[in-house]
């Protein structure tokens, strides 16, 4: 027989290589393909595969080194491309993977596949702006595809840019068939810019639609108190309260939410007020309801500073008897209670209440942070009070008012390094709440570090005097 030609030898290397690499020898198949590429070093398909090969092998840098080989003797090979953006991603360098991305966009216009992987290579490099504009352009190649218009939407709320999410949320309520979450949300936005029309506008529509939906009943309370618009106010409460669809407990939750929601924010407290008002004249010979709404009465006093007078009504109206566990506000009610004896230093009567409720609600975690706090306080039981606040540590660890509970009962443990530890963790944060960074400067002074403790008490003051201001303000 005549002995083989070289094209044969090497046609029947590549083929016995290409068999070991599908019965998953890559090993072999690295050998074979590192005898072809001696024979033949401009081959650009014996680069590709070996670097197949050791990429299936985990050996990334190498399978980097040969792709970047094959792609070099031939740029124009799309195949050879999208392998060096793989490995590229894989290794971490997405500046490598974003130009690759960029050479096959440019050698497939309109292909919507390399165009996605480049936006999504732009995300992972931290690059949204440049992320968003590929979406846009994807957006423009596909204009029905409401998952790449999704994308350009949260995108665009990503980076703050408001009016351009209108318009991208206008467009998916033409195209989608569930509208009325997109247009509660396309409200919250035009409420968010300060286009208080047309977030009344858009609120209306969905509770003419649907009058039972009650975020879009807040949306419209919400627009007309913060264009400070009480004829509109008035209007919309008395609609809501006219509506049947509406049930008389989900009116009064929604008063609770805005009694809850005033404790962060002043401008919720007028309308609560008046929406108890306004239920106590429709409502007052309901059973249950005085009940309910001095409890919703109470709490609000309490978030707006006056606490001597949501004591007198929480304790004229709770009975001094041991709670109903299956009552829910009974139990909300006292909660409020114990705040207002705890707040104005009244503390075995706090201390008794807080373990009055843990004995029905034993996960009630403020319940639990309180009572812990109000033991550090008085120096007492502090095995205890430790034991509770980490449970209540444990369930929000990025809770900074728990944190700085446990920090401080550690301080008055003497643990300072753990104090401060956990203190450092409740300012970073809550940047914002004086007693914490009070507590910190604290613990700082019992470590020595005078300077760190000047900062923090500086800081103290500020945050001090800008509540005062606030709270002349309102």
């Amino acid at each position: 027989m005549a002995p083989d030609s070289l094209s044969d030898a090497t046609e029947r290397e590549v083929v016995a290589a290409s068999l070991q690499s599908a019965k998953g020898d890559y090993r072999g198949a690295v050998d074979r393909y590192q005898k072809l590429l001696t024979a033949h070093p401009s081959e650009a398909a014996f680069h590709y595969a070996l670097s197949k090969a050791y990429l299936s092998l985990g050996v990334p840098d190498s399978a980097r080194l040969y792709s970047e080989k094959s792609v070099a003797l031939q740029p124009g090979n799309k195949y050879y491309l999208r392998l060096l953006a793989e490995i590229s991603h894989q290794t971490h360098d997405y500046r490598r993977a974003i130009e690759i991305y960029q050479q096959l966009v440019a050698l497939e216009p309109g292909n919507t596949e390399p165009l996605s992987a480049l936006a999504l290579e732009y995300l992972v490099a931290d690059q949204q702006e440049k992320a968003l504009a590929v979406f846009q352009d994807l957006s423009k190649l596909d204009p029905k595809n409401e998952i790449i218009l999704n994308q350009v939407l949260f995108m665009e709320l990503k980076l703050a840019r408001y009016q351009d999410a209108i318009g991208t949320l206008t467009e998916l309520i033409q195209r989608s068939d569930g509208k009325e979450k997109l247009s509660l949300s396309l409200g919250e936005l035009y409420l968010q810019t300060g286009q208080h029309d047309m977030a009344v506008k858009t609120f209306r529509e969905l509770v003419q639609n649907n009058p039972r939906l009650l975020p879009a009943w807040l949306g419209l309370f919400d627009a007309a108190v913060q264009s400070r618009n009480r004829n509109a106010f008035r209007d919309d409460l008395n609609l809501f309260y006219n509506t049947s669809e509406i049930s008389l407990d989900q009116k009064i939750g929604l008063a609770q939410f805005f009694a809850a929601r005033s404790a962060r924010d002043s401008f919720s407290a007028e309308p609560a007020f008046a929406m108890i008002d306004e239920m106590r004249r429709r409502y007052s010979s309901v059973s249950g309801v005085t009940f309910k709404l001095q409890v919703v009465e109470g709490e609000l006093l309490f978030h707006t500073g006056k606490v001597k007078e949501a004591l007198r009504l929480l304790e004229k109206i709770i009975p001094s008897k041991k709670a109903n566990k299956k009552n829910d506000l009974d139990l909300h009610g006292r909660s409020i209670l114990a705040l207002c004896y705890d707040t104005l230093g009244y503390t075995q009567k706090s201390i008794s209440l807080y373990e009055a409720i843990l004995r029905l609600e034993p996960g009630n975690l403020l319940m639990i942070n309180n009572l812990a706090y109000v033991l550090a306080g008085q120096g007492r039981e502090l095995q205890r009070a430790r034991t509770l606040a980490m449970k209540a540590v444990a369930a929000e660890p990025a809770n900074a008012g728990y944190l700085d509970t446990l920090g401080w009962i550690f301080f008055k443990m003497g643990e300072y390094e753990k104090a401060a530890e956990l203190l450092e963790k409740a300012v970073e944060l809550d940047s914002q709440e004086p007693e914490i960074s009070d507590h910190l400067s604290q613990v700082y002074e019992k470590l020595g570090n005078k300077q760190k403790a000047m900062e923090m008490k500086e800081v103290t003051k500020k945050l001090k005097a800008k509540q005062s201001a606030v709270s002349v303000g309102q």
